[in-house]
């Protein structure tokens, strides 16, 4: 039986940008109506170019911010109108680990230190107890114990991000989202950090929202895919039927510049460079660059929807398929 531990219900989020003085605000559309459901055990890739609105996502899903439209609910519970006491509690249900290992960590507290520090907010375990939870989940990331009294400075990047992982996973949580967990990591780490990230998953039965640009880690670790392009979802699948058949043009262009994906050169190329999203074109935000673009897709947004197993959000479908 699937249980659903993380539902988003179009959330959008906007950012106001002065003009200048006199001017009326302009609003950059970060997150403009994103939905996807994700069950526990399983993991949601999301990928994209810069600026589509990966990184505004995370920190929607991790109450970092609070979108200004659309519902999120964690565990069936929507967060909207929670107490600061409920989202406290409800803070220990979704993790995050960051990109960057060498950022994340504090450098001038031991590793017990910073990994007992959820454990101090957010549980009333005695000193004793703490630290063999602390011994505990070290061991399983594959670091011994006595490492637990040193600093960061002190690791490579892989065994800090195993740190940050650690962290994330101390107080047993539901869903974690790992926004470019590997990406500032050596080729020859990336595998043994990925393994490590599905060793847990198996375990703990943790959801994972992966946020990564590289299509070969996406291949490697998600149960579905979720494309992204300026801040809209155009394509939305299982992982089999987006790397056998994408059938967005932007999933095919970025599927086809990656040779290590599907192992031939690129045939599908996007004109230009993605535009501003304080301007963002009217139709299709693709239009300006796609190939079978026409001047209805100036003037039409596309819906989501179904086609040929899983959700694209183009009106060419049936020409260009």
């Amino acid at each position: 039986m699937t249980r659903l531990v993380l539902e988003a219900k179009n959330l959008a989020r906007y950012y106001p940008v002065s003009q200048g003085l006199g001017k009326p605000k302009k609003y950059v559309k970060a997150l403009n109506g994103v939905s996807f459901a994700l069950e526990a055990g399983k993991t949601l890739a999301v990928v994209g170019e810069s600026g589509c609105g990966k990184s505004t996502l995370a920190r929607q899903l991790t109450l970092i911010e609070s979108p200004n439209n659309g519902e999120l609910l964690i565990n069936n519970q929507p967060t909207a109108k929670l107490s600061k006491s409920q989202l406290k509690q409800l803070r220990t249900e979704i993790q995050m680990v960051f990109q960057n290992p060498y950022g994340s960590l504090n450098p001038r507290q031991t590793i017990e230190y910073q990994l007992t520090e959820p454990l101090t907010i957010h549980t009333r375990l005695s000193r004793t107890e703490k630290h063999a939870k602390v011994v505990e989940i070290m061991q399983k990331v594959g670091l011994r114990p006595e490492h637990a009294q040193r600093y960061p400075h002190m690791f490579s990047g892989g065994q800090r991000q195993r740190i940050a992982l650690a962290r994330a996973m101390m107080l047993n949580p539901k869903i974690v989202v790992a926004d470019e967990p590997t990406s500032a990591l050596d080729v020859s780490i990336q595998a043994q950090v990925l393994n490590l990230f599905m060793d847990l998953q198996d375990e703990f039965q943790t959801a994972y929202v992966f946020i990564s640009h590289n299509l070969s880690v996406v291949q490697h670790v998600a149960n579905d895919v979720m494309v992204m392009y300026l801040g809209k979802v155009v394509e939305h699948g299982t992982r089999e039927a987006i790397f056998a058949a994408p059938q967005h043009p932007y999933t095919q262009a970025l599927l086809a510049a990656a040779p290590s994906v599907n192992g031939h050169k690129a045939d599908l190329k996007l004109a230009g460079e993605l535009p501003s999203p304080l301007n963002p074109p009217t139709g299709c935000a693709l239009h300006q660059r796609c190939p079978h673009a026409t001047s209805t897709c100036a003037q039409t947004e596309p819906p989501l929807r179904e086609w040929k197993g899983r959700q694209v959000a183009c009106i060419r479908l049936e020409e260009i398929g």
